[in-house]
């Protein structure tokens, strides 16, 4: 376990960002005109959409909203945990909710312990991954099968290029057609990302796939094709 997590409630009073979250030397690129601190966080939350089921991507991002005192992203950050943990690992839960709650208000600290109890009625909170700020969702488990089973593919491709994660995006995509090879949308900007990038071997292995699928496949497929063809020639 990384050394950051045994101080994972320890006040600091270092006003700068907090970035011992990637004291495993992880590299982070920052992007356009955010601050270090919502770059930070925006990779944290992405990887905890990528892999829900991800412990230490969890204990990441609450551990930075934490130490940065940013009281509503934690409170997102413990309840989609809690979502995600479904009632398992109690003792983690309420040593987590025990440690945060000099940042969470009397409302987010019932909400939290509720889930922890098993009371399915929660509000929401426009930085959680999984409720996307609905307040009042009365079914916990129905939330948490949707998360597993209806990944926003689109979505987080679209954040990833925002942020020139293109490796990333690639792999989303791929994923995406993976479960739902018939969504021409996912097809079309897998395609521009091959292209962009130039990944004619990466491209030929999904088309191979894509074939051997048998799903109808948009007329660029071939065009792509006859392009990295031209390009090797």
């Amino acid at each position: 376990m990384p050394q950051y997590l045994n101080n994972l409630f320890v006040d600091q009073s270092d006003d700068s960002v907090v970035l011992q979250a990637f004291a495993d030397h992880e590299v982070l690129s920052f992007h356009g005109n955010q601050s270090p601190e919502a770059s930070i966080l925006t990779t944290l939350v992405l990887r905890v959409s990528r892999k829900p089921k991800d412990l230490l991507a969890h204990l990441r991002r609450i551990y930075f909203c934490y130490q940065n005192a940013l009281p509503e992203p934690l409170f997102a950050a413990l309840l989609d945990l809690l979502i995600v943990l479904d009632q398992k690992g109690r003792d983690l839960s309420l040593r987590l909710l025990w440690g945060s709650r000099s940042l969470l208000n009397e409302e987010q600290q019932a909400c939290l312990k509720n889930l922890v109890q098993g009371r399915q009625d929660m509000r929401g909170s426009r930085f959680s991954v999984f409720t996307k700020g609905v307040v009042g969702v009365s079914s916990l488990l129905e939330t948490k099968r949707q998360v597993q089973s209806q990944h926003d593919y689109l979505g987080l491709a679209a954040d990833f290029i925002e942020y020139s994660q293109l490796e990333e995006a690639m792999d989303i995509l791929e994923q995406g057609l993976e479960q739902t090879p018939d969504r021409q949308d996912f097809q079309a900007l897998l395609l521009e990302l091959y292209k962009s990038t130039e990944s004619s071997e990466r491209f030929q292995k999904q088309y191979d796939w894509m074939l051997e699928s048998g799903e109808p496949l948009i007329d660029q497929w071939q065009q792509l094709a006859v392009f990295f063809n031209g390009k090797s020639s």
